[in-house]
């Protein structure tokens, strides 16, 4: 088993730039969001940090114990699973970011129509007006 599958997340993480929301040149309709997207930002970012030192001391410990090793093991395989997770979340944080510096947030991108205010509120990195959310999901549901 491979210990270090996102190794390479280590110099994005500890090196990226923290995007500043004063200087993102955004209207004052998306500054709610760009706040919330931003600590959320921080706290992914902080997760993750987290998540990649408790792979590193868990590969440091070294046990001979047969049950104990497989425990360690299997945590390791959550610890992975979360971190997967938390990566993904972080790209679309970091994307609807962006969007609001282009000036294309809020826009569903299946359809080119505005995206409810409820939702953007409830999932502030959305892509998808909420028909094309389910319409997406529905196929998805139909290729399984």
């Amino acid at each position: 088993m491979n210990l270090f599958p996102f190794a390479f997340l280590v110099p994005v993480i500890f090196m990226s730039k923290k995007p500043n929301p004063l200087s993102v040149d955004t209207s004052l309709r998306w500054a709610w969001h760009l706040r919330t997207l931003t600590r959320l930002r921080s706290r992914l970012v902080r997760e993750l940090k987290e998540h990649l030192q408790e792979t590193y001391s868990s590969n440091a410990t070294e046990n001979s114990d047969f049950a104990e090793r497989a425990s360690e093991e299997s945590e390791l395989e959550i610890i992975f699973a979360e971190l997967s997770a938390e990566k993904d979340q972080l790209a679309e944080v970091e994307a609807a970011i962006e969007r609001i510096k282009k000036g294309s947030y809020g826009v569903c991108q299946a359809t080119g129509k505005p995206i409810e205010e409820v939702r953007l509120r409830a999932l502030p990195w959305t892509r998808y007006c909420h028909a094309a959310a389910i319409e997406l999901a529905q196929r998805s549901q139909e290729t399984k």
